[in-house]
C-alpha cells in the first residue's frame, strides 16, 4: 500500500506543478495583456517582429499550445493572415521553454536551496494576493503564489520519485533503470513523447516532469532528449483539433505548427541517435545538472529550428495551401449574424477577446444604423420597399443580440482585470440598446404600411422635416459609435449637444404638427403616424446616446 500512497503523493505534485504554472500565466497574462494585446495588433509582414512577438506572448501564457489556439481564433475570424501566424508559431515554440529552465533552477544552489526560496516568496505572494485591495498588486501575489506552488509541486513530485524508483538510495529500481535509462529505439521515445504530450494538452508540463526526473538520476539525458522531439510534435495536437470546424485558413494554421514542428524533429533525430554520446558529452560540459542540460536542449533545438527553417516559411504556406485546398464547392456566403470579429478560441487571452467584443458591437450598430435609414426611405417613399434587405438586416440583429450576449456570459466567466471586466458588463447594455433600434425601425415599417393599405400618404412638408431629423440622429449614431469605439471622453460633450437638439427639434415637429392639424393640412389618420414616427425616432437617439455614454462606466 505505501507505494500506492507514494505514486498519489507523487501526481498530487504533478498536479500542483501544473496549477502553479496555470495560476503564474494566467497572472502574467492578466498583468500583461494590455500589452499583448498592442503586441498583436502591431503585428505586420515584418517576420522578425512576429517571431519576437511569438516569444514573447509565449513566455507570458507559459503555453506554445495556448499561443496556436489563440492563432487559430486570430485567423478564423480575419485578424491575422496564415503567413503572419506561421511566424508567431516558430517564436512560440521558443518561448515556450522558458519553463522548463525556471523549473531548473530547483537543482541549482550551490548550498542555497533554490526551491525553498520560491516557495516562501510564492507563501508571500499567497498572502499579498488574499490581503491587498489593489488588483494590480494582487495580480503580482497571484503570479508569484503560481511559482511558489510550482516548486512546491517539482518538489513533492522529486522526494516520491526517488521512494518509488530507487530500491535504496542511488540504487534505481531494476524496472526504472530498463525504461527510463535503458537503450531504447528513439522513434519509440519520440512516439512516447507525442502521447504523453497530447494527453496532457501540455508540452512544458512534460519537460518539466523530463527535468525533475533526469535531476534525480531517473531518467537519461539520451532519452530525454528524444521524448522531448515527441512533446514537440504532440503539443500541436490540441491546437489541430481545435482547428476543426473552422474556416480554412484557420485549420491551415494548425497544420503549419505541426509540419512545422514535425519537420525540426525529423531534421534532428538522426544526428542525435547517431552521435549521442557526442551530444552528451556537449551538453555535460554545459552544466553538471542533467535537468538544466535538457531545459538548455530544448531552447537551442527550438532555437536552432527557427533558424533552419525560417528562410522557408513561404514554402510551409505554400505547402499547406496545397495539403488544405479550398473547398471544391463554391462556398456559402458568409451569414451576417456568424461573428467577424470574436472567436470563443481568443478566451485563451481574455483582454483580446474582450477588445475584439467591441468591434463585433460596431459592426452589430452599423447594421442597425442602415435598417433606420432603410425603414425611413420606406416611409418618405410611401411603400414597402428593399423589404428583403431590411428583414434580413433585422434578423442578423437579433441574433447577433443572441450570440455576442451569450459570448459575454462566457467571458465574464473567465479570469478578467477590473477594468475588462467593467467593459464585459456595460457591453451587455449596449447590445441592448443597439437591438432596441432595430426594433424602433420596425416600427416605422409597419406605419408605412398602415399608410399604404389605407391609400395615404405624407405630406412633402412632413417628409422634408423627418428628413431633416433622421440625418441630425446619423450625425448622432456617427458622433456615439465613433465615441464608444475610441473610448473617447471629449466626445460625448458634442453627442450631449446633438442629443439635446433632437429633443428641442422633437418638441418643435410636435407643435408645428399640431398647427397643421388645426389648419386642416393634415389628416388625424396621418398625424398619428407622424407622431409616433418622431416619438420612435427620439427613443432612437436616447438609445445611441447611452450607447456613447457607456464608456463612462469603465475606465479609460
Amino acid at each position: 500500500m505505501q507505494l500506492v500512497w507514494n505514486l498519489f503523493f507523487m501526481f498530487g505534485g504533478v498536479a500542483a506543478m501544473m496549477l502553479g504554472m496555470k495560476l503564474m500565466g494566467g497572472g502574467l497574462e492578466k498583468f500583461a495583456g494590455g500589452k499583448m494585446k498592442v503586441m498583436l495588433g502591431k503585428i505586420t509582414t515584418n517576420r522578425f517582429a512576429g517571431v519576437g512577438v511569438g516569444v514573447a506572448v509565449t513566455s507570458i501564457i507559459q503555453s506554445s499550445t495556448a499561443t496556436t489556439v489563440m492563432l487559430v481564433g486570430f485567423v478564423n475570424v480575419g485578424l491575422m493572415t496564415l503567413a503572419q501566424a506561421a511566424n508567431v508559431i516558430m517564436g512560440a515554440n521558443i518561448g515556450t521553454t522558458i519553463t522548463a529552465h525556471i523549473v531548473s533552477l530547483s537543482g541549482v544552489g550551490g548550498g542555497v536551496d533554490i526551491g525553498a526560496i520560491a516557495s516562501m516568496i510564492g507563501c508571500g505572494g499567497v498572502l499579498v494576493a488574499m490581503l491587498v485591495k489593489n488588483e494590480r498588486i494582487a495580480t503580482i501575489g497571484n503570479i508569484l503564489g503560481g511559482l511558489g506552488m510550482v516548486f512546491v509541486g517539482l518538489e513533492v513530485i522529486s522526494t516520491y520519485a526517488k521512494l518509488i524508483m530507487f530500491v535504496e538510495s542511488g540504487v534505481p529500481h531494476p524496472f526504472v533503470e530498463k525504461v527510463f535509462r535503458g537503450d531504447h529505439f528513439p522513434l519509440l521515445l519520440v512516439l512516447i513523447g507525442i502521447v504523453l504530450t497530447a494527453l496532457v494538452h501540455s508540452s512544458s508540463t512534460i519537460t518539466s516532469l523530463m527535468v525533475v526526473l533526469a535531476s534525480i538520476d531517473v531518467l537519461s539525458f539520451k532519452n530525454a532528449l528524444f521524448l522531448a522531439l515527441g512533446s514537440n510534435i504532440g503539443t500541436c495536437l490540441t491546437s489541430v483539433m481545435s482547428s476543426i470546424g473552422t474556416h480554412v485558413n484557420a485549420r491551415r494554421t494548425a497544420i503549419i505548427h505541426l509540419l512545422f514542428n514535425t519537420v525540426g524533429c525529423l531534421i534532428f533525430i538522426a544526428p542525435l541517435w547517431i552521435w549521442g554520446n557526442q551530444v552528451t558529452n556537449l551538453f555535460a560540459s554545459m552544466s553538471d545538472d542533467v535537468g538544466q542540460q535538457i531545459a538548455i536542449f530544448h531552447t537551442l533545438f527550438n532555437l536552432a529550428t527557427t533558424i533552419l527553417m525560417f528562410p522557408f516559411i513561404q514554402w510551409f504556406v505554400k505547402l499547406v495551401c496545397i495539403l488544405i485546398p479550398e473547398d471544391s464547392k463554391k462556398q456559402k456566403e458568409k451569414d451576417d449574424s456568424d461573428f467577424t470579429f470574436i472567436d470563443e478560441r481568443l478566451f485563451e487571452t481574455p483582454a483580446v477577446a474582450v477588445s475584439n467584443t467591441k468591434f463585433e458591437i460596431i459592426k452589430m450598430a452599423t447594421i442597425a444604423k442602415e435598417n433606420l435609414n432603410l425603414c425611413m426611405h420606406m416611409l418618405y417613399e410611401g411603400k414597402e420597399i428593399n423589404t428583403e434587405k431590411f428583414e434580413n438586416n433585422e434578423r442578423t440583429l437579433n441574433a447577433l443580440n443572441k450570440k455576442i450576449t451569450s459570448y459575454l456570459t462566457k467571458l465574464i466567466g473567465l479570469d478578467l482585470s477590473e477594468n475588462e471586466d467593467q467593459k464585459v458588463g456595460t457591453y451587455y447594455h449596449v447590445v441592448s440598446d443597439i437591438e432596441r433600434v432595430g426594433d424602433y425601425a420596425e416600427n416605422v415599417v409597419e406605419y408605412t404600411a398602415k399608410l399604404k393599405n389605407e391609400d395615404l400618404k405624407l405630406s412633402d412638408e412632413a417628409i422634408e422635416e423627418l428628413k431633416v431629423f433622421t440625418k441630425t440622429i446619423n450625425d448622432l449614431f456617427d458622433v456615439s459609435i465613433r465615441s464608444f469605439d475610441e473610448r473617447n471622453v471629449s466626445l460625448l460633450e458634442e453627442v450631449d449637444k446633438i442629443e439635446s437638439s433632437i429633443d428641442e427639434m422633437c418638441a418643435a415637429l410636435e407643435v408645428k404638427h399640431v398647427d397643421r392639424l388645426k389648419k386642416g393640412l393634415c389628416t388625424a389618420q396621418i398625424g398619428s403616424v407622424y407622431l409616433q414616427t418622431i416619438s420612435n425616432l427620439e427613443r432612437v437617439a436616447d438609445h445611441i446616446t447611452n450607447v456613447a455614454f457607456s464608456i463612462k462606466k469603465y475606465s479609460v
